[in-house]
Order: C-alpha cells, then sequence, then structure tokens
C-alpha cells in the first residue's frame, strides 16, 4: 500500500555544495538548474577549486544568488570539504559542475528524507546526455555494472523496498506518475565491495558529517565512495528510483581518466584494511573485488605504462588470485607494440 503523501516543509533549508574547475562551459547551465527548482529556499555554495579558465567571471553574475569561494586547486575532496562547511541547511545535496537538475530533485529528496528521519542519505537514478544530445533517459544501471539487469538491478543492492506517493505537482512534472519505488536499508556489505551510489544525485542531512566526518581530501578522485561507505556503517542510506538529475559525458570529465581505475584500487585496500577485524584475514569476496581493480587498471594503463600496468596485472593474477578473459587480452595490450596494436584497431573498425 502507497503510504500518504507528507508536503516538505516549505521553509527548510537545502543547502547545494558544487565544486567546480575549469567549467566555464557548464556551470551557467547547472546553476540555472537549480534556480528552477521547485523548492526555492536553497543555499547554494560553489567552491572554485584553482581554475585557470574564465569560471570565476562566468560566476560573477550569480554572486547575489550563490555563495561564491575561491580556493587554490586541492582537489575533489578538498573542493567537497570547504563546500559542506560553508553549508547552511540541516540538509546538504551534492551537485557537479556540468550536470542539470530535474525541477523536482530538492522538494522530493527532501521530502523523502524528512518522513524517514532514520534514514541519512538518499541518490536518485540518472538520465545522461552528450555534446551529441541526449543519450537515456534513465543510466544508472548503464554506468554502475553492479546495477545491471544482469545482477539484479539496483534494486539488489538495497535490502528493503517501498513505494513512495508523489505530490500533485509531482505528478504533473513525471507523466502522472503517483508513486516511484525507492530502495533503502543497511548496504555497508554491498557498497564496500565498489559504489553504487552517483555522488551528483545525493541528499543527506548534516547529521552524516556528525557521525562519518567529512571527505578525506588526499583522495583526490574517488572520494566520495570512501565517504558513503563511512556513512553506510552509521546508518541506512536509501535510493529514489526516478531520475532527477541529467549527468553529462564527456571525455575530459574525472571519470574518463585512467588515474580513477588507480584510485578506486588504493580506496578499496584503505577500506578493507581499516574495516577488517585486527587478526582477520580479508574475506573472499574482497579479495576478488581487490583483483578486479587491480586487472581494470592494469588493462587502462596497459599503453600508457606498461610497466606499472604489467605490476597491477601480476598483483590481479598472484596477489588476488583473479583470472579472467581480460587478463589475457590486458597481457597482449603490455606486450604489443604500439604499431600493431593501432594495425589490429584499424582492421576490426
Amino acid at each position: 500500500m502507497t503510504p500518504p503523501v507528507a508536503a516538505a516543509d516549505p521553509h527548510a533549508l537545502v543547502s547545494v555544495a558544487i565544486p567546480v574547475y575549469n567549467a566555464q562551459d557548464t556551470i551557467a547551465q547547472t546553476l540555472d538548474s537549480l534556480l528552477a527548482q521547485t523548492h526555492p529556499n536553497l543555499d547554494i555554495i560553489v567552491v572554485d577549486d584553482g581554475s585557470t579558465d574564465a569560471t570565476w567571471e562566468v560566476l560573477q553574475p550569480y554572486a547575489d544568488r550563490v555563495h561564491l569561494i575561491r580556493q587554490a586547486n586541492a582537489g575533489i575532496g578538498a573542493a567537497r570539504n570547504t563546500s559542506v562547511q560553508a553549508a547552511r541547511g540541516d540538509y546538504i545535496a551534492l551537485l557537479d559542475a556540468d550536470d542539470l537538475c530535474m525541477p523536482s530533485r530538492m522538494a522530493m529528496q527532501l521530502r523523502y528524507l524528512q518522513t524517514h528521519p532514520d534514514v541519512l542519505l538518499c541518490s536518485t537514478d540518472f538520465g545522461a546526455f552528450n555534446a551529441d544530445g541526449p543519450l537515456a533517459a534513465s543510466y544508472g544501471a548503464v554506468y554502475y555494472t553492479r546495477c545491471s539487469p544482469a545482477r539484479g538491478g539496483v534494486r539488489a543492492r538495497y535490502p528493503q523496498a517501498e513505494r513512495f506517493a508523489l505530490t500533485p505537482q509531482e505528478q504533473a512534472l513525471h507523466g502522472g506518475r503517483e508513486a516511484i519505488d525507492v530502495f533503502w536499508g543497511a548496504v555497508y556489505d554491498e557498497l564496500v565491495q565498489g559504489n553504487f551510489i552517483h555522488p551528483p544525485t545525493v541528499m543527506f542531512r548534516r547529521e552524516a558529517l556528525r557521525l562519518a566526518g567529512g571527505f578525506d581530501p588526499n583522495i583526490r578522485i574517488v572520494c566520495e565512495w570512501e565517504w558513503f561507505v563511512r556513512v553506510a556503517r552509521c546508518g541506512p542510506v536509501a535510493h529514489l528510483d526516478l531520475p532527477l538529475l541529467d549527468y553529462r559525458l564527456s571525455s575530459t570529465q574525472i571519470s574518463a581518466s585512467p588515474r580513477t581505475a588507480l584510485d578506486s584500487l588504493a580506496v578499496a585496500k584503505t577500506i578493507y584494511q581499516r574495516d577488517t577485524a585486527p587478526g582477520q584475514r580479508i574475506g573472499r569476496t574482497a579479495l576478488r573485488h581487490l583483483g578486479a581493480l587491480s586487472l581494470s587498471a592494469a588493462d587502462m594503463l596497459a599503453e600508457m605504462q606498461p610497466e606499472l600496468a604489467i605490476s597491477l596485472l601480476a598483483s590481479s593474477v598472484f596477489v588476488y588470485h583473479t583470472l579472467k578473459g581480460q587478463t589475457l587480452r590486458t597481457l597482449i595490450k603490455i606486450a604489443m607494440p604500439q604499431p600493431v596494436l593501432d594495425l589490429l584497431r584499424r582492421v576490426r573498425s
């Protein structure tokens, strides 16, 4: 049975924390999507993390509606910390400088958290687009392998499900849908095996920062995953199964960098070492995950840094006991001269 609709507090202040680095071409669209939200009481914080382009100049017309902070480049973790420390609201939403919010995003996530006081954090599904136009209205199952239909979708990552009723205004914005699925519960055991919470879709209550601490500034790229794991140790999290964000895909974004694979491997090692009881061996599931991350990093670095790639490949096989079809393909990429690889690609295309 669908629970009754509960109205969000129209006076609740929602802070939106946005780190920015060289986003002169996208940040205005992102801010415009926030200023069009159905929930009007927003505290928008933009932290320019040492941009070298015209980002700071593009931000100036928004200075009367947005709290602007400028700092020397220190990485995503430090910029996220600066933004959330400046936040004034009891609820804080994360957003990236090139993504677009659906008009009902803030109101819907706020209302869910207000009516579910035990939930520390909630995320949503998201659509995707690139320079050529829309890619998919729902992209979460594509972007996160562990949320693919073959692995049970995002539903399989959460232990519980419920229906969440939409307000008349939300129904009008979402094709007349009266309710959506929400998956929620304790997800720590799932989350340590790899992230499936999309950072720019997240809203959390301020209490999560008190319980879990801030973002680790030493993690240059995947600091959000490590933080989500810490939050999940403190309480339940939820996923609203409705796309409330348009995610911009480009070849220059951080997630497309080979460094992301190395960062993910380093963070996974940190999580498993920190969260394994003294004297206890890391479990088989953790070893499989570390092996897969080592193999993935080796594959991404095979042509650029073959010496590092062969070391990572050896670790995946001999330390983490991971042997897949990709292992041989990666070994061939490492060993084969670049002209031969280029020729094979031309033949295949």
